[in-house]
């Protein structure tokens, strides 16, 4: 009988053994986005337990589930997924992107859960990235992408950067509103961060209030702007990765008309019947109509638009290789960019990359990571100031009927005795696109972005993490002017010819950093608190040299000179010791706390006044969290407010507190010259940001809603205060001046329609800024004179206000120009009150106060469709273009617009220009008017996007795991009334340098014309 029962028992168990091995099987399948590119790392859990895997670099996964249970698919940027298991044993899942509060943030010193983050952070996803227009500057990428942020482009030039501004301009010395840039915890400038690929990137995140800025201390003030680089998968085999696109790029096209040969000449002649003098050698007065001298002329015309520019090339290859094992993962790159520009026999920007990144468990409690980036970017240089040497200058003053060359009388070119081509000098006596050839000048820059980081493990609470993060330059400019070059030609030394200057500049970014950190998690309490040590160190290095006397124009080495006409060496050095507490706290992420204070040293303040303490605390609610918040359409709903004190030392020199002289020379001896005047007190410019925020997600995350109102002030500006001229210098560093930003930011998204097939997302943002000065040294205006043009900063008005005489159009009865005096009454120009100040203010910025950007994303099964607007109204521009294109005259012996015929001819026209007859009288006036203000508003398509994903069975049989392809095209439609490009950040790339601009847009003056490219791309992996 036991025996019996034992072998029914048997079988029984074989049964249950049978069922259970039959309920359990493995499961494999594919993670892809919304554009069928693979998620790398996307977490694969089953719900309800700890068991769990992650995907592949091409997004494979394999896990072992019952039938039954649930699979829970999540990636950071995208919406969570859960799948029951049935009877199928292969399970693809796309995930869609989404902002919920679930997402992981880099803030630099932690990365923490956006579901207990109680400060204004943006978070910009690789697969957000790849989606943007490609850009050799990763700073343009993120026009349009974050409320509060915002963006203009410093040009069109390939390889430049643009001006990012956080939530307004947070002073007034030039480069000292630019945002901090960290890149895997180095400090980086602005300007280099064309040595950063984009397709190294991971993630992007933007720090915006104080809860986080204050971490940064002394730095911060601006924003901060961290940038996290790809690392691989752990227990992964190698995966590889190739991007490769190509494109043509143009300039976007102009909305004005300039005039032809047959067009100048007649104007010439009309202005001339009208007693402009200054037409009366030009040919429309020199030649008859139907003459052969006129006919030579038409028959050679030239479209100089056409001549100087060309239609450039766009090219990108990538690949990447990455995977791991149980204690390691690497990541390794190869990257080449390349932009040739739209200036002929220019070739334009190259840039040539290499990273790897390694992160590896040398101990059980202890793991380390290198990372290593390295750059060579070579651009060629053209003069880009606003004189005859500018190509784009001289694209638009050369008339039609100027030739490239010399010709004789039968229209052939004349040759010199070494039977080159003689260059037309035109009117201008320069030919630029001779000194094209014959002036070059090139930046070499090599750069090394270079982190290593250990993590010591003490215990499950305490860790202690080292990190030394470096960023060098290595950066020459070589500028040659050839012998019997143009320019040599014309102020060369003809004993000695050629001029050749080298600058090599090296610099060197240390940062040391020491952080102890302390975590406690429970059921319901999770606290961190992180002590930290750093120390940063910025070293400069010089050395110029120019010399003339060139044998030949193949020598460019300096040895080949005959005599040395300048050289000197300089260098400097700045650092910064830091000590800082941060705590963040949440309760069964309901109720959120974070705080920080931070002490920071700077070496270039006064000695007693070296120190400034920075602070920040910052409260957060999640009511979705609460039991009695039953509202079903709501998913998320956070309440968040900030308040905290951040420094800014930007814009000073390494010693400005201290009293330092120059040195020159004299007949017979040399001499010191005062160059700085000691000030000890010199300290902290301080900001103080008070944020108010909410965060909304709705209906299944269907709909996301981010806003903040935000009040910040600026008080102890770093300011160049003007000394009387007997004091020898113009100028005393100082801590005068308070100024206030505050707005107003708005983001929202929807998904319209959300299928497995198909998906349409609407998405925008938009920031209402208010600007302000509230003090300034002794409560007098000023004029900056350096590097604007007609800003005048004064207390209660606008930051970087225009102050200009009002233009009051034409009288209809003379056709002469009107102006409003000082009174407010209607003047011509001669007949302004003598002794009164003419000039006033309109409440016209340079800076916008609404600017922002919106998106339409569309897939439907492989197919994806994605488009980018940004817009900007509210800013306002001085056209000097357009005054040198409709110059009533003035510049009669330039090429003109078409529009410059539209001039008043008689009695009773109205909608006209002045009068030419006048134009001479009234040049000085109208120069200091407002008939070239313009708005800047416009609304342009940033990006436009067509791709197709291949499906996996697709690729099945071939050694392919993704295929993506796309069409992409840039700045393709702009909607304006602006008169030209009204994108406007440089006004003169020369005559005010990226680095010196202090109120960008506020003019136009021949900068690199913004471009619009058409590319083809692919991405595929192995």
């Amino acid at each position: 009988m036991r025996t019996k029962f034992s072998g029914i028992l048997t079988l029984l168990l074989a049964l249950v053994v049978q069922l259970t091995f039959a309920q359990q099987k493995t499961i494999t399948g594919t993670v892809t986005d919304d554009t069928g590119l693979p998620l790398p790392g996307a977490n694969v859990i089953i719900k309800g337990t700890s068991t769990g895997t992650q995907s592949d670099f091409d997004g494979n996964y394999t896990i072992s589930a019952n039938v039954g249970q649930t699979l829970t698919f999540s990636y950071v940027g995208f919406d969570t997924k859960e799948v029951k298991v049935g009877a199928q044993n292969k399970i693809d899942v796309t995930l869609q992107p989404g902002e919920s509060l679930s997402e992981v943030v880099v803030t630099g010193y932690s990365t923490r859960n956006q579901t207990v983050q109680t400060s204004a952070v943006v978070s910009i996803s690789a697969a957000e990235l790849s989606q943007m227009a490609p850009t050799t500057s990763i700073d343009n990428m993120l026009q349009g992408k974050a409320a509060g942020v915002q963006v203009t482009a410093a040009n069109g030039k390939p390889g430049q950067g643009a001006f990012v501004r956080i939530r307004g301009t947070g002073s007034l010395v030039a480069g000292a509103s630019s945002p901090l840039y960290i890149v895997d915890g180095a400090p980086i400038r602005e300007v280099d961060l064309a040595s950063i690929p984009n397709e190294d990137i991971e993630n992007i995140t933007i720090l915006k209030d104080a809860a986080m800025t204050a971490r940064y201390g002394s730095r911060g003030s601006n924003g901060v702007v961290v940038i996290t680089t790809k690392s691989g998968n752990r227990n992964k085999d190698a995966k590889i990765r190739f991007s490769s696109r190509y494109g043509t790029v143009t300039r976007v096209n102009p909305n004005f008309t300039m005039m032809t040969a047959a067009e100048k000449m007649q104007y010439e002649a009309e202005l001339y019947a009208l007693g402009v003098t200054g037409a009366s050698g030009l040919p429309g007065v020199t030649t008859q109509p139907g003459s052969p001298e006129r006919q030579f002329l038409l028959d050679n015309e030239v479209d100089w638009q056409d001549l100087i520019l060309k239609d450039g090339v766009i090219q990108n290859n990538s690949i990447s290789i990455s995977g791991g094992s149980e204690k390691m993962d690497y990541y390794f790159s190869v990257t080449n960019d390349r932009n040739t520009g739209i200036i002929d026999d220019i070739d334009g920007f190259e840039r040539t990359g290499a990273r790897l990144n390694v992160n590896f468990d040398a101990k059980d409690w202890l793991s380390l990571g290198v990372n290593v980036g390295y750059s060579r970017s070579m651009s060629d240089e053209p003069r880009d100031r606003n004189n005859t040497q500018n190509p784009f200058r001289g694209m638009l003053d050369y008339n039609g009927y100027e030739t490239e060359f010399v010709l004789d009388e039968d229209g052939n070119i004349v040759l010199d005795e070494n039977g080159n081509p003689i260059y037309n000098p035109t009117h201008t006596t320069f030919p630029v696109r001779g000194a094209l050839l014959t002036e070059p000048s090139e930046d070499i820059n090599n750069t090394t972005l270079g982190s290593i980081d250990a993590l010591v493990k003490f215990d499950k609470h305490w860790t202690y993490n080292f990190n030394v993060a470096v960023n060098w330059l290595a950066r020459r400019r070589e500028s040659y002017s050839k012998p019997g070059g143009i320019l040599d030609a014309l102020i060369g030394d003809p004993t000695k010819p050629g001029n050749k200057f080298d600058d090599q500049q090296h610099r060197l970014d240390l940062t040391i950093s020491n952080r102890l950190n302390y975590n406690l998690t429970t059921e319901a309490h999770t606290l961190n608190v992180l002590g930290l040590y750093e120390y940063n160190m910025n070293e400069f290095n010089r050395a110029f040299v120019r010399s003339i006397g060139f044998p030949s124009a193949l020598l460019t080495t300096q040895v080949n000179a005959a005599e040395l006409t300048d050289g000197f060496t300089n260098r400097s050095r700045l650092t910064l010791v830091s000590y800082g507490v941060f705590a963040d706290y949440d309760y069964k992420q309901r109720y959120l706390l974070q705080a920080s204070v931070r002490r920071d040293g700077s070496s270039n303040f006064g000695s007693d006044v070296q120190y400034g303490t920075f602070y920040s605390a910052s409260v957060g609610w999640n009511l979705a969290k609460e039991n009695f918040f039953q509202v079903d359409f709501i998913d998320d709903l956070k309440l968040r407010g900030s308040y905290g004190s951040v420094g800014n030392r930007l814009g000073l020199t390494n010693y400005a507190s201290q009293g330092t002289v120059g040195f020159g020379s004299y007949p017979g001896g040399s001499s010191t010259i005062p160059d700085n005047v000691a000030n000890p007190d010199l300290s902290w410019e301080t900001t103080t940001t008070t944020n108010i925020g909410l965060e909304l997600n709705m209906f299944n995350d269907r709909v996301r809603l981010v806003s903040d109102y935000f009040i910040r002030n600026t008080t102890d500006l770093l300011f160049a205060i003007p000394t009387a001229d007997e004091a020898g210098v113009g100028s005393i560093n100082g801590n005068v001046g308070d100024i206030r930003n505050k707005g107003l930011e708005v983001s929202l998204q929807a998904d319209l329609f959300r299928s497995n097939d198909f998906k349409w997302t609407l998405g925008g943002n938009i920031i209402f800024l208010d600007h302000e000065i509230v003090k300034l040294p002794d409560g007098e205006p000023i004029d900056p004179t350096a590097n604007t043009f007609f800003i005048r900063w004064e207390e209660g008005r606008l930051i970087n206000e225009h102050f200009l005489i009002r233009y009051a159009g034409v009288d209809p009865a003379t056709g002469r120009a009107q102006f409003y005096g000082g009174d407010g009454n209607v003047y011509f120009a001669n007949e302004l009150p003598e002794g009164e100040e003419h000039r006033v203010f309109q409440g016209k910025s340079t800076i916008a106060d609404k600017e922002g950007g919106f998106f339409s994303n569309i897939t439907y099964k492989g197919f994806g469709l994605r488009t980018d607007f940004v817009f900007k109204y509210g800013n306002w521009i001085n056209n000097f273009v357009r005054s040198d294109r409709e110059s009533d005259g003035l510049a009669i012996a330039d090429n003109q617009a078409v529009g410059a015929f539209n001039y008043w001819q008689q009695p009773g026209d109205t909608d006209v220009l002045p009068s030419p007859i006048y134009s001479a009288t009234d040049a000085t006036v109208m120069g200091n008017s407002d008939r070239w203000l313009e708005r800047g508003d416009y609304i342009r398509m940033r990006n436009v996007t067509l791709s197709y994903t291949f499906p996996s069975k697709t690729l099945e049989k071939t050694p392919i795991s993704s295929l993506r392809i796309y069409l992409q095209g840039q700045n393709l439609l702009t909607f304006t009334k602006f008169w030209g490009d009204p994108e406007v950040g440089l006004s003169s790339g020369e005559t005010i340098s990226y680095a010196n601009a202090v109120a960008p847009g506020e003019a136009t003056l021949y900068s690199y014309p913004n471009t619009k490219s058409y590319q083809i791309g692919l991405d595929l992996s192995f």
